[in-house]
């Protein structure tokens, strides 16, 4: 299995630390790695994480990674024609970091990845269903915390890229959709969202894939106590300003975790649609020590 061979190659979030410094995806700076020598040890690193060409290693399943299209091989040099990175127990397949800014680019796991799959509670769920799942990042980094999961993706290429990432992690029960977040799926006891930035809040400095129309907003609210079963939870990061919390019903408890005087702000909404009627809102402050939100933050005092 090339995820397997990968993995015993080096691609391995322990690895990743060992040669960047951090495992965190959104921390490195690829180009600095890119850029500096490194030990035959991490030649899949190099190559799948800092998109540097090396050279055709023994170490490295080569063949397999030509056959699926995932290297280009010249004189002797391998190129990575994706990124794979480890994230826990699995491998994300996106686009490389110097990719073209497309439309249809599947972006790199950045904070907000994190703060969304780092806030969703332990424990084990029947089912779990990630709506615009991206790369999968969720339910790839705690694949665990669900019997089956389902992630919906509008994206093709992404969505294929998802079905990857969950070949290449071993990963059977991961479905993944190419669909509209309003497509009919059986009711979960999980739903989770990171939703994209509201068109009102770009501006020349925010990528053309991280936004959307204000209308996926306005299905989104009204899709999700649909997809959930009664006691179901759903657990969604989004600008502050597309969470409509008074028209919610239900419990919603939500930590913001931007600082009061930066706009947009931005939180982790968890949201239990058939729960008795209560609004907490609290604010988290990020450190070097414990930069994401995470599911114990649902018990901070209101603010």
């Amino acid at each position: 299995m090339i995820g397997q061979a990968l993995r015993a190659a080096g691609l391995t979030p322990r690895a990743l630390a060992a040669w960047a410094g951090t495992d965190r995806i959104p921390a490195l700076r690829v180009d600095e790695l890119a850029a500096r020598p490194h030990t035959p040890a991490a030649h899949a690193l190099a190559l799948f994480v800092a998109g540097k060409d090396v050279d055709a290693d023994q170490r490295l399943p080569v063949d397999a990674l030509l056959e699926r299209g995932l290297v280009e091989e010249s004189h002797g040099k391998l190129h990575a024609e994706v990124a794979i990175l480890p994230v826990g127990p699995s491998l994300i397949v996106c686009d490389r970091h110097d990719a073209s800014p497309t439309s249809e680019r599947v972006c790199w796991p950045d904070d907000s990845s994190y703060h969304l799959a780092l806030s969703i509670p332990k424990g084990r769920v029947s089912s779990w269903l990630d709506l615009g799942c991206g790369s999968a990042f969720a339910p790839l980094a705690h694949p665990e915390l669900a019997s089956e999961i389902l992630g919906i993706e509008l994206n093709p290429i992404a969505a294929d890229m998802a079905r990857l990432g969950a070949e290449l992690s071993g990963v059977s029960h991961i479905a993944i959709e190419h669909a509209d977040l309003a497509i009919d799926v059986p009711p979960a006891q999980l739903v989770t969202c990171n939703a994209p930035m509201p068109r009102a809040t770009r501006d020349s400095d925010v990528e053309m894939w991280r936004t959307t129309d204000d209308d996926l907003f306005e299905r989104l609210w009204r899709v999700v106590p649909e997809r959930l079963v009664e006691t179901g939870l759903a657990v969604i990061h989004a600008a502050v300003s597309a969470m409509p919390l008074e028209r919610l019903t239900g419990e919603r408890r939500l930590v913001i975790y931007t600082p009061p005087d930066v706009a947009p702000a931005f939180g982790v909404l968890w949201w239990r649609p058939d729960a008795e009627d209560r609004l907490a809102v609290s604010h988290r402050v990020l450190t070097a020590e414990h930069p994401h939100v995470t599911a114990a933050d649902r018990s901070l005092t209101p603010t």
